[in-house]
């Protein structure tokens, strides 16, 4: 099985969710403004996910965000950019109502 996954639910619709979301053991964070369960395994997640996904509310799950970019292994492997070339000069096309 995958680790215990947080689940946030946020926007201004959830106030109509709210009962299903308090039987669900979802807790306001108001800081946050959303509601969030932790420690959640990823069955309950995708069911949580469907039912977002069928009435359109917006959901945040800690398992499914963008991996971490290890940047000093990338340099390491020798992917350094070449300081001198930080853009290429491109040509701009010229106007066809430009007179000669």
């Amino acid at each position: 099985m995958s680790e215990n996954i947080t689940f946030s639910v946020s926007g201004s619709e959830t106030y109509y969710h709210k009962d299903w979301l308090k039987t669900k053991g979802f807790k306001w964070i108001p800081s946050g403004k959303k509601w969030e369960k932790l420690n959640i395994l990823e069955i309950e997640a995708d069911q949580l996910s469907e039912y977002c996904r069928e009435f359109g509310l917006y959901y945040e799950r800690s398992d499914k965000g963008m991996p971490k970019f290890d940047y000093e292994s990338y340099l390491w492997d020798g992917n350094i950019p070449d300081k001198n070339n930080w853009y290429q000069d491109k040509s701009l096309p010229k106007s066809s109502t430009e007179k000669n």
